[in-house]
C-alpha cells in the first residue's frame, strides 16, 4: 500500500486526514484513537462509542493497545485478538470499554487498533526493518466521546459530546520531518473567557521513545506568544489534556487564540533499535476541545500543518505512479512508531 511519507512527502494532516491516497482517507492497518474513556468526572460519566469498519474482503482480527494518562504511574497495555470483523463488516460499540476491555479500571487514554488477516501464519509479526507484513489489513475507526449523568444508560441518556476520529499511523507528526517543514502543527479556535474554556490534548504516538513537546499559546491577530510555553514530557504511548488557562497561565483577551506544537526531544527506549527504531521513531498527535460554558457542549479542534503542499507533493498523494514519486532521490521509508 502506498504511503505518502514513504517518498518523503509528509502530506496528511493530523485529525484532518488527507490520506495517503485519494481513496484511502483514514484507513490503515494501524489506527490511533487519541482519546477515549469510561470515567467519572464530577456529576457526569465520560464514555466512548466506537465504530470500526473492515475495508478489506478478508476476515480481520483486531488487537488493541491502551495507553494511559501521563502521571498515573501506568504503562501501556496490549490486548491481542479482541475483535473480529468479517470482510466488509462494520461494528458499533456503545460504551466501548465495558464491552471490549472491561479489565481496565477507570480507563481514560489512547487506543491503538491493529488489524491482521484472520489465520495469518505469521500472526502479522512486523518485519524488523520495515515494520511491514503482507497480512496487514486496512480498517477505519471513528468515535464519539460524550458525557452522561452518573447512573444513566449510554444507549438512552441525553448526552453532550464530540467526534474523535481515528488517525492512521502514517498521519502522526514527527521531528524527523523538520527538513520538509512538517514537524510542527497548530490548532486554532481556542477561547478562554466567561463564555468558553478550552483543553489541549497531546499524545506521544511512539512506543519506542519518551518525547518532549513544547506548546506555545499565541494571539491570532498578532502571532505574539500569550502566557508561558508549556513543555510536556510524555512516556511511550501516553497523553495529557490540560485546560489552556492552567497550561499557559495568562490568556490575554481569551479570544482568537491558537496553539503551536513542536517536538523538541525524544529518548529511545532500550528495545527501540531491535524494533527498527534506533532513533525511537519520534511521533506525536495533538487535538483541542472547546467547551461552551453555558451548555458544556464541546467542539473538536483539529491540528494542521502551516506549510502548504506543492504541486508535486499533491501529485504524489493522488497519482504517485504518474508523478514518478518512487523514483525520487532521497526517498525514505517511515517506520511505524508502534509495534503491530
Amino acid at each position: 500500500m502506498f504511503k505518502a511519507k514513504h517518498w518523503g512527502v509528509a502530506a496528511a494532516m493530523v485529525l484532518v486526514a488527507v490520506g495517503a491516497m485519494a481513496s484511502n482517507f483514514r484507513a490503515a492497518d494501524q489506527v490511533y484513537l487519541p482519546i477515549s474513556g469510561h470515567i467519572q468526572g464530577g456529576s457526569s460519566v465520560f464514555v466512548s462509542d466506537v465504530f470500526i469498519s473492515n475495508l478489506s474482503t478478508d476476515t480481520v482480527v483486531i488487537s488493541l493497545i491502551y495507553g494511559p494518562q501521563n502521571g498515573k504511574n501506568e504503562t501501556f497495555r496490549t490486548f491481542p485478538n479482541k475483535i473480529t470483523l468479517n470482510g466488509g463488516e462494520r461494528k458499533e460499540y456503545i460504551d466501548f470499554y465495558p464491552t471490549v476491555l472491561p479489565d481496565i479500571t477507570n480507563p481514560f487514554g489512547v487506543l491503538v487498533f491493529n488489524a491482521c488477516k484472520s489465520g495469518s501464519t505469521t500472526q502479522c509479526a512486523p518485519d524488523p526493518v520495515t515494520g511491514e507484513n503482507a497480512d496487514f489489513r486496512p480498517i477505519s475507526v471513528e468515535s464519539r466521546i460524550y458525557a452522561i449523568p452518573v447512573g444513566a444508560s449510554p444507549a438512552t441518556s441525553a448526552s453532550n459530546g464530540q467526534d474523535m476520529p481515528g488517525i492512521p499511523w502514517y498521519n502522526f507528526v514527527s521531528s524527523t520531518e523538520a527538513s520538509a517543514g512538517l514537524d510542527k502543527v497548530f490548532i486554532t479556535g481556542f477561547r478562554s473567557n466567561t463564555g468558553y474554556r478550552g483543553n489541549l490534548g497531546v499524545v506521544n504516538a511512539s512506543q519506542f521513545s519518551t518525547t518532549q513537546l513544547t506548546a506555545t499559546l499565541k494571539d491570532g491577530a498578532t502571532g505574539n506568544p500569550v502566557g508561558t510555553p508549556k513543555v510536556f514530557s510524555l512516556p511511550p504511548l501516553t497523553f495529557e489534556q490540560p485546560n489552556i488557562a492552567g497550561a499557559f497561565g495568562a490568556v490575554g483577551s481569551g479570544t482568537n487564540l491558537y496553539v503551536e506544537i513542536a517536538q523538541t526531544g525524544a529518548q529511545p527506549t532500550s528495545d527501540a533499535a531491535g524494533n527498527g527504531c534506533p532513533d525511537g521513531c519520534p511521533a506525536y498527535l495533538a487535538f483541542g476541545s472547546l467547551l461552551d460554558n453555558q451548555t458544556t457542549d464541546p467542539t473538536t479542534l483539529e491540528a494542521q500543518y502551516s506549510k502548504a503542499l506543492n504541486t508535486l507533493q499533491i501529485a504524489c498523494i493522488y497519482s504517485p505512479s504518474d508523478a514518478g514519486c518512487s523514483l525520487k532521490v532521497g526517498a525514505k521509508t517511515l517506520h511505524r512508531a508502534v509495534r503491530h
